[in-house]
């Protein structure tokens, strides 16, 4: 290698952000022209193929000029849109262009596109919901789980579209998109959305049982997945069809949350990334083969300057062009925080309630420095969150064995509990959790990885008996936490994946919703939606910082550790949160609810307990007796009236 190549490498190499944010990459279309632009810096000739139908063998070529910071351009006269185009490295390599906004069916070509064109009726017209972070109540989902099952009596089962559709039922009770809406959710965290590469797009394959996959296979950032659309052979109706469905959302002022996969590309070293910049997009180990912090073959180098770039770019555009509401990050250890925080600063400034949050963890090792990893702590006071696996594990025992927790009768994990009920901050000396401010905990008990709740209850208490008891104990507690809640789409009616730990490409009878269930199991369905709102109701659970925090929040020392006690206070309301953990009831004697309640004279209202939301006076004169295996709430009120 010559001095000026080693000294060119150099320069592409340690080119900051700060140098590069503000260059425009992909087919910047007009009227009148296109201009192509790539980052292709150590490829000796990059030519731009292009075509009026991708399944042409021969394209029109043109040569592309790089200029000294590695980018390869060419500007065509003319008007390109709806036309499909590659480019070709070294003579021999074709690939996609990274930053697409759309494709061919199964990504085989990139597309020029007016995304002017796109917008449905009224969708940039549409405010952005104003649902603040502090409210924010989590369903994880799956557009394809959601309504492909025929019980869901969706027309476009399992697309964008799917979610569109209101009036949807099985016999009496509502599916889909009504069934969010009733459940009183304020965000929806889909499964990938972008292009994945690790499904065939064609309609006629959709429902094949060889043909599913969640998406963690990413391909094209910035361009929607083809086999969600009704047509994919269309590329603006992918496009289209997520506008539709983000409309419909925010119609009903639910915010949408993407989950979005810059660890690692499906594909490595045949990568359009990897052909393009040769050694650039993915981290190294010292032999120079893929370092594997992802575990499934690579890692993206997110702390480089063009990395680094597409990240936040792609983000940018799906909160400008789709009004996206937040992210949720998978093994955001490996993405560097400078970049998240970067992402969070520009994100900010076009929707003042985006959320940020994700997992605090990786698969293996990696070469990114331990102070660039985002690990739990590293999130504190740098405005996201990540998942609470501490308060996960605690409260039913391990992710996919037979371990048990707190609501199985693992009781001496009662102070892991009562640490992830004040929002895992530091509450006080015992309880000592990992986040400056509670809205960094996202409080969940399962996802979409791993066993889901009722199958993990099934496989720990060696029986289904009273499974519902648990399902409800397991629900109260994240929902009367301080914090994020966050639940898995049929949760709310004890969806079942057969015991199926890993279902990432499992067939649809694995991993739809059956709609049938929640008929059978409506009182965890009811129970669920009253938990909702009854959280919504109580301003205190609001509560983000500290010191707000430990003036609302105080439990109950002397009891023993089957049962959970604790005192929620604002300026309106008192509340009594009591949770019974035991198979057996409980009586809480009166002198120790004088204790908590500062005063003798007081009577209690149970507002909420196994039937859901009441208005029951309860007689505490001696004491309060609580139902095995039940979570309550009581509000306070003077002995002379409320």
């Amino acid at each position: 290698m010559t001095d000026t190549k080693i000294s060119y490498r150099k320069r592409i190499e340690t080119l900051s952000y700060d140098e590069i944010k503000n260059e425009k990459l992909g087919a910047i279309y007009s009227k009148d022209k296109t201009t192509f632009r790539v980052f292709a810096p150590y490829a000796d000739t990059v030519e731009l193929l292009i075509t009026d139908n991708y399944k042409k063998t021969r394209k029109d070529s043109y040569e592309m000029i790089r200029n000294d910071i590695g980018i390869c351009e060419i500007t065509l006269q003319g008007d390109y849109e709806g036309y499909f185009y590659n480019y070709l490295v070294d003579g021999k390599y074709e690939v996609t262009d990274p930053y697409s906004f759309t494709s061919s069916i199964n990504s085989i070509s990139s597309v020029v596109v007016d995304m002017t064109k796109t917008d449905p009726v009224g969708f940039r017209e549409q405010a952005l919901t104003e649902n603040k972070e502090e409210d924010a109540i989590i369903y994880e989902m799956s557009v394809k789980n959601y309504t492909a099952d025929q019980t869901s009596g969706v027309v476009n089962r399992g697309k964008f579209l799917g979610l569109t559709e209101g009036g949807t039922k099985y016999k009496e009770r509502k599916t889909g998109l009504d069934n969010i809406k009733e459940l009183g959710v304020t965000h929806v965290q889909l499964l990938p959305i972008y292009d994945f590469i690790s499904v065939d797009e064609d309609n006629g394959h959709f429902f094949d049982d060889d043909n599913y996959n969640w998406g963690y296979d990413p391909e094209l950032y910035f361009a929607p997945e083809g086999s969600y659309s009704t047509d994919p052979y269309n590329p603006l109706s992918r496009i289209v069809e997520v506008k539709e469905m983000v409309k419909s959302f925010h119609e009903n002022n639910i915010s949408v949350i993407m989950d979005v996969v810059y660890n690692h590309t499906f594909k490595s070293y045949d990568s359009n990334l990897d052909t393009l910049a040769k050694g650039y997009y993915h981290r190294r180990n010292e032999d120079g083969s893929f370092a594997n912090g992802s575990g499934v073959g690579n890692e993206v180098c997110s702390e480089k300057a063009f990395v680094r770039k597409l990240i936040v770019d792609s983000l940018i555009h799906w909160v400008k062009e789709y009004k996206i509401d937040g992210f949720r990050f998978d093994l955001m250890a490996l993405v560097d925080i400078d970049t998240i925080k970067i992402a969070l600063k520009e994100l900010s400034k076009i929707n003042p309630n985006i959320i940020i949050y994700g997992e605090p963890w990786m698969a293996f090792s990696s070469p990114l420095p331990l102070d660039k990893q985002i690990l739990k702590g590293s999130q504190r006071s740098n405005g996201f969150g990540v998942f609470n696996d501490d308060f996960r594990d605690a409260i039913k025992g391990d992710v996919n064995g037979y371990e048990r927790g707190y609501i199985q009768g693992v009781f001496s994990k009662k102070t892991a509990i009562e640490t992830g009920i004040a929002g895992s901050i530091a509450y006080d000396n015992k309880r000592y959790g990992f986040a400056d401010k509670a809205s960094e905990s996202i409080n969940y008990f399962n996802c979409h990885d791993n066993l889901i709740l009722y199958d993990k209850l099934a496989i720990s208490l060696n029986r289904e008996t009273n499974i519902d008891d648990y399902v409800k104990m397991a629900l109260s507690i994240i929902f009367l936490s301080f914090g994020k809640p966050f639940i898995y789409e049929g949760n709310e009616f004890n969806q079942t994946k057969n015991n199926e730990a890993n279902s990432y490409r499992s067939p649809l009878k694995i991993n739809s919703i059956k709609w049938d269930k929640k008929l059978e199991n409506y009182d965890i369905f009811t129970y669920t939606r009253d938990l909702i709102e009854l959280r919504k109701s109580m301003k205190v659970l609001r509560y983000i910082h500290p010191k707000d925090i430990r003036r609302a929040l105080t439990f109950m020392d002397d009891i023993d550790d089957s049962k959970i006690l604790y005192k929620l206070e604002d300026e309106d309301q008192i509340y009594l949160v009591a949770i019974n953990a035991n198979s057996h009831r409980s009586n809480i004697d009166k002198n120790k609810l004088d204790k908590l309640f500062s005063k003798k004279a007081y009577k209690l209202i149970n507002i909420f307990s196994k039937k859901g939301i009441n208005e029951v006076e309860v007689d505490n004169d001696q004491g309060l007796i609580l139902e095995e295996r039940s979570v309550n709430v009581y509000k306070l009120g003077e002995r002379n009236g409320l």
